[in-house]
This record gives structure tokens, sequence and C-alpha cells, in this order.
């Protein structure tokens, strides 16, 4: 039976990121696979934000359906049912 743990290596000594309680004898042997995970930091997605570019459209968050795929505008079907209210 295998159990994961994430690590980081770090002088020579691998430590786990987070607490965990193993089932494992003190001194007991075992086999680790190593697979090494990308670094998130270099990643643009990890700082989405800093990818917002300013497009001119004020209503684009709630037009999103119209501007990407001409739907019709939300705004003017909210419109029409407060009128029928």
């Amino acid at each position: 039976m295998g159990t994961s743990v994430r690590a980081v290596y770090k002088d020579g000594v691998f430590a786990p990121t987070q607490r965990t309680k193993l089932k494992l004898k003190e001194g007991q042997a075992v086999d680790l696979f190593i697979k090494e995970l990308p670094d998130i930091k270099n990643d643009p997605a990890f700082d989405i934000a800093s990818l917002a570019v300013e497009t001119g459209i004020p209503d684009l968050a709630t037009e999103h359906d119209h501007c990407l795929y001409g739907a019709p505008k939300r705004g003017k079907r909210n419109a029409r049912k407060s009128r029928l209210r």
C-alpha cells in the first residue's frame, strides 16, 4: 500500500509541507517516487489580476455573453421584466 505525501527537498532532506500522521516506525525504510511539481509562481495564471487590460467596455462583466457571442444584452431583458411588474 502506498501513501502520497507532498514534501520539499532542502539541504538534502525531504520535509513534508503539511503535518501528517504516517503509520511508520522510527527508522523504517521506505521507497520514494519523485515527481517534480511545476513552480506555479512562474505561471502567469498564478497572478491573474496582472493579466487584466482596459477594454473600454463599461458593462463587460454583466454583458459578456453579448460581447462574446452576440446574445441580447441582459440590461434590456432586465428592463423589460421590471416594466412588467
